[in-house]
């Protein structure tokens, strides 16, 4: 997930695996919405973030600026404020039957819920 400081607007997607070619291909979809702008992420230290795959990605954009996090400083980041939103209202104590109806849920309290703050459905 990623989000617009200044307008609040959340991207996501949903993904099977997590990795770094995942990470730089989300990546790309931010620079196809955002065609003229620079890109500013805040990252903390997972692996798929300093991968050499990822690094060089990020050598041949240079529109995407990198702020790290430092260690075990994870509640700076407004994107972890909006997963923990996420598992307390969406996904604490659910019965979800799919995966889908799962995240039909989830997209649709984020799309709902700009502040993520309310009941998911």
């Amino acid at each position: 997930m990623a989000r617009n400081l200044h307008t609040g607007k959340r991207h996501y997607t949903f993904y099977d695996w997590k990795n770094s070619f995942i990470v730089t291909q989300f990546l790309e979809e931010l620079l196809k919405r955002y065609p003229d702008k620079d890109i500013y992420i805040i990252w903390d230290g997972w692996s798929a973030h300093r991968s050499e795959h990822t690094k060089m990605f990020l050598d041949l954009h240079p529109r995407i600026k990198i702020l790290p996090l430092p260690t075990r400083a994870s509640w700076l980041n407004p994107v972890e404020r909006d997963f923990s939103q996420i598992q307390r209202f969406c996904l604490s104590n659910s019965d979800f039957q799919t995966v889908t109806e799962g995240m039909a849920a989830i997209s649709n309290f984020i799309e709902k819920e700009p502040s993520l703050n309310g009941k998911c459905t």
